[in-house]
């Protein structure tokens, strides 16, 4: 699903876009809100115009894939409508939980929530069972990124990644806190009371799956996925991030943190200003991130500092 909506204008037959104006998206992401803590000039820009994938991209998300694999099938499916995108949202999140308690873990598991009055939709990379310290069963969250090189990431990358496993672990403890709600589920996908599946959508699941929603009405079937949500065991506040060599899948680097309520808010606070207007959008906290970026002919910031070295430039000569 995209949900980055360009807001655009036509113009004697040609497609303009106002930069200065706000993109307009459905939801928040834990993606879009750690991207902020990168360059939030570049998420801006990135709304606004697309990107296409890099290498790097479509490297991890490959790399992805192969994680995900790795616990069984992948099932596909295309849908046409609305409401068989609702349904295979809801049996995504319960076939993943249902790995989860099979397995002791699961891979790519959806989550929605709120930051502050916003709805916010991440995709945990793995979610495991571990044994804590005292000894009682909890749940600890970790992302897998890739690397181009052996180097350990960046003190500017390792914070955009920890802002987004700060987000992910807010997003799965309101579900299993029972903070956020169906009621509030249903409200962000404007859910109709009865759910049917087509049968388009069912001739492209596996048996247990086509199974599962006729023997069981997707809506009962969210609530079962709330349920289970509820049932989890505790959430560990460690969270990891680990860094993998792209040509092999090794690990170069692991980064341990934990969340801490206080400074998340105040970090959200930050974030959400943006998306509710109350600031423009901030410019690249270090210059250098500005060489590997594809926005630098739009970007107001960059246009301005090279300004400023020309200048500078011509009063020393």
């Amino acid at each position: 699903m995209n949900d980055d909506e360009q807001q655009i204008s036509e113009e004697e037959g040609e497609t303009s876009i106002d930069l200065t104006k706000l993109p307009q998206v459905k939801n928040l992401s834990a993606s879009k809100i750690a991207d902020q803590f990168w360059c939030e000039m570049q998420l801006h820009l990135r709304l606004h115009l697309g990107m296409e994938p890099t290498e790097e991209m479509i490297v991890g998300s490959q790399i992805h894939r192969l994680l995900e694999e790795e616990l069984g099938p992948i099932v596909e499916v295309t849908v046409t409508t609305l409401n068989d995108g609702i349904i295979a949202y809801i049996l995504q999140i319960y076939t993943k939980l249902q790995t989860l308690l099979k397995m002791g873990v699961t891979r790519e598991l959806p989550v929605i929530g709120k930051i502050q009055d916003m709805f916010c939709l991440g995709i945990i990379d793995q979610l495991a069972f571990e044994v804590s310290p005292e000894d009682q069963k909890q749940m600890v969250i970790t992302d897998y990124k890739t690397r181009k090189s052996k180097r350990a990431p960046t003190y500017e990358q390792k914070k955009r990644n920890r802002i987004q496993l700060q987000v992910y672990w807010h997003l799965l403890n309101n579900l299993t806190n029972g903070k956020f709600t169906i009621d509030m589920f249903k409200d962000y996908f404007e859910m109709p009371d009865v759910l049917i599946p087509s049968e388009e959508l069912l001739d492209q699941l596996p048996e247990e799956h086509k199974k599962l929603l006729t023997d069981i009405e997707p809506t009962e079937l969210l609530t079962k996925t709330f349920d289970i949500f509820r049932e989890l065991p505790t959430l560990s506040e460690e969270l990891n991030a680990i860094y993998l060599y792209q040509v092999d899948q090794q690990t170069v680097h692991t980064d341990r943190t934990f969340f801490h309520e206080e400074s998340f808010e105040v970090d959200m606070d930050w974030a959400v200003g943006y998306w509710r207007s109350k600031r423009t959008p901030g410019e690249c906290p270090q210059q250098w991130m500005c060489k590997f970026c594809q926005f630098t002919d739009d970007c107001s910031h960059y246009q301005r500092k090279n300004m400023n070295k020309k200048e500078n430039k011509k009063k020393k000569n």
